[in-house]
């Protein structure tokens, strides 16, 4: 499996998005996971504030390896986000039985109120 790096204007995302009945128009960074030339997942994030990025985008088009794959694409937003110099990262859902939760718990990520989770970088300075 290979993750792309592109941007909301990337024909395959919007693709992929729209087969998610998402329509996404707000500046963003994509990751594509293409496995045999298929893609086969997307995330994306957006600038949130002065310091936080926001995942508004997270797809997957198997059942298999869904967490795995939901690590990967996550983990790699996180590196992107800290190249970007944000200092946290969000996730909002749209309710708490949202089955992506419990992936992003695992992932440190905290809930800071009813629906919105947070997780701070580390600073190695």
């Amino acid at each position: 499996m290979e993750i792309i790096v592109t941007d909301e204007r990337d024909d395959r995302f919007i693709e992929f998005c729209n087969s998610f009945g998402c329509r996404v128009d707000e500046p963003q960074v994509v990751l594509l996971l293409n496995s045999f030339g298929k893609i086969v997942g997307c995330s994306s994030f957006k600038v949130y504030d002065a310091d936080s990025a926001e995942i508004v985008t997270l797809f997957l088009n198997s059942y298999d390896d869904r967490e795995k794959i939901s690590y990967k694409l996550i983990r790699q937003l996180e590196k992107i986000a800290m190249d970007y110099e944000f200092k946290s990262i969000v996730v909002s859902f749209d309710s708490k039985e949202d089955i992506l939760i419990e992936i992003f718990e695992k992932l440190d990520y905290k809930f800071v109120d009813e629906l919105l989770m947070k997780k701070e970088f580390k600073s190695l300075i």
